[in-house]
Order: C-alpha cells, then sequence, then structure tokens
C-alpha cells in the first residue's frame, strides 16, 4: 500500500510554503522564533503598575503636543496681526497675568533644566 495523498495547493499557500523555506534555508526563522521569545517572556513580566505607568506616559507626551500645539499656534495668530513690538512694547506686554504665568513656567523649566544638568 502506497497510497500517497496529494493536496491542492492554493497560490496563497505556495506562496507561503515558498517564503517559509526560504526563512529556514537563510537561518532567519531561527532570529523570529528568538523575537517571539522576547515578546512572550516581555508580556509575561509585565505587571499592571508597568502597563499604567506606560499608558499614564503616553497620556503625558499627548498632553504636552496638545499643549504646546495650541500655544505655538496662539503665538503664530498673535505675531501675524501684531508688529514686532518694541522694547517698551514688551515691557508693556508684561502687565499680561498670563504673559507673566508663561514667563515664569519657561524660567521654572529652564531652573529644573539647569538641575538636571
Amino acid at each position: 500500500m502506497n497510497d500517497k495523498v496529494q493536496i491542492a495547493k492554493s497560490a496563497e499557500m505556495q506562496l507561503i510554503e515558498d517564503k517559509m523555506i526560504m526563512l529556514v534555508q537563510t537561518g532567519r526563522i531561527d532570529n523570529l522564533i528568538d523575537l517571539l521569545a522576547v515578546i512572550s517572556d516581555n508580556i509575561e513580566m509585565t505587571t499592571q503598575p508597568m502597563v499604567e505607568k506606560m499608558v499614564n506616559t503616553v497620556d503625558n507626551l499627548a498632553s504636552v503636543g496638545f499643549v504646546t500645539e495650541n500655544a505655538v499656534r496662539f503665538a503664530k495668530r498673535e505675531t501675524a496681526k501684531n508688529s514686532v513690538p518694541s522694547l517698551f512694547g514688551l515691557l508693556k506686554l508684561m502687565k499680561d497675568e498670563e504673559v507673566r504665568r508663561g514667563l515664569a513656567f519657561m524660567l521654572n523649566l529652564t531652573k529644573g533644566i539647569g538641575k538636571q544638568l
């Protein structure tokens, strides 16, 4: 009894088989298996606090991007509708509480960066 069963392959299945053969012959399949093992290890080691910290970090980055984009858009609008202020015009801007709050923030930010250096 030497009956062989032939399975009809679709073109897609043949393409997948050819690619798998190439991965095995070149040794790349080992790299893929190693990569999957690393991903699996990371999933197993990840704890709920780690996930929450990563999510908070992404949220904070998105918030910073949003605030920065709005600030830049506002600054462009204000700069476009007003001429470049003179030195006294800049001092006049200092009367605005929002300007002083922004400058104080930037100075504190600069101080924080300086402490890191």
